[in-house]
């Protein structure tokens, strides 16, 4: 199936409110394919800037593709999730991200959130590409990661297609930054998971409260849009009796 058939399938099947949006890892700008629009092109800024969980956002709400590179980015973990690296020491975000009513209570809790998504190299890339899963292709812009917004019983419907035949189970990722739960971990582990994210990257997605992510290696899309009829999608219990506890 083609990106856009695979976009179409699960829409389709799942109701989703958004259609799914597609990241593509480019390691150096040389390898950038023709015709792949910078973002903010039309913006008549100089080096217009956003969040990566922003830009996403806008994915989800039509734009792209596009591309979009470290000097973009207003924020540190989006970089680093991107694989551009930080943008200025981690000691220096202290100020900002450590201590009570911020994102963590030490330094040493930040390194380690971090170290558990299995972080990209600093430089490790060059370029992300983004843009609406049906509008890549599989030749230039073959993406890397599927991202899926949807309501946790649609969610449940996806993973349980994944693996209705292998019986493997999907583990979730929270307690970090969205971006970077969603990014290196799905590379690196070849496998799907799925994230209540954080306060900030639901913002700058426009997540609703009962909105979670999905992160799919895009080639274990298709064996699991092929599930989705598969699946099992109704209960049995309303044909018992049951007794309830007072």
């Amino acid at each position: 199936m083609t990106p856009e058939q695979l976009s179409r399938a699960i829409v389709a099947s799942e109701g989703l409110e958004y259609a799914p949006i597609a990241i593509k890892f480019i390691r150096s700008l040389g390898e950038l394919p023709d015709g792949v629009k910078q973002f903010g092109e039309a913006s008549g800024e100089g080096t217009p800037k956003s969040f990566l969980c922003a830009m996403w956002g806008d994915c989800l709400r039509g734009a792209g593709p596009f591309y979009t590179t470290r000097e973009h980015q207003l924020c540190g973990g989006g970089a680093i999730a991107a694989g551009f690296g930080s943008l200025l020491p981690l000691e220096v975000a202290e100020k900002f991200m450590i201590g009570d009513g911020k994102l963590f209570g030490t330094m040493d809790a930040l390194r380690r959130s971090m170290e558990g998504t299995m972080p990209f190299g600093d430089g490790e890339f060059a370029a992300q590409i983004v843009g609406p899963l049906a509008s890549m292709d599989e030749q230039a812009l073959r993406p890397d990661v599927v991202l899926m917004v949807c309501k946790p019983f649609q969610g449940q419907h996806l993973m349980r297609a994944y693996g209705f035949d292998s019986g493997e189970l999907v583990h979730g990722i929270a307690g970090g930054s969205t971006c970077e739960m969603v990014s290196s971990l799905v590379v690196k582990t070849g496998k799907p998971t799925f994230t209540l994210g954080d306060t900030g990257g639901n913002a700058g997605l426009a997540l609703a409260p009962d909105e979670l992510l999905l992160a799919f290696p895009y080639d274990k899309l298709e064996g699991t849009v092929a599930n989705l009829p598969r699946i099992c999608r109704t209960s049995t219990m309303h044909r018992h009796n049951i007794v309830r506890e007072k």
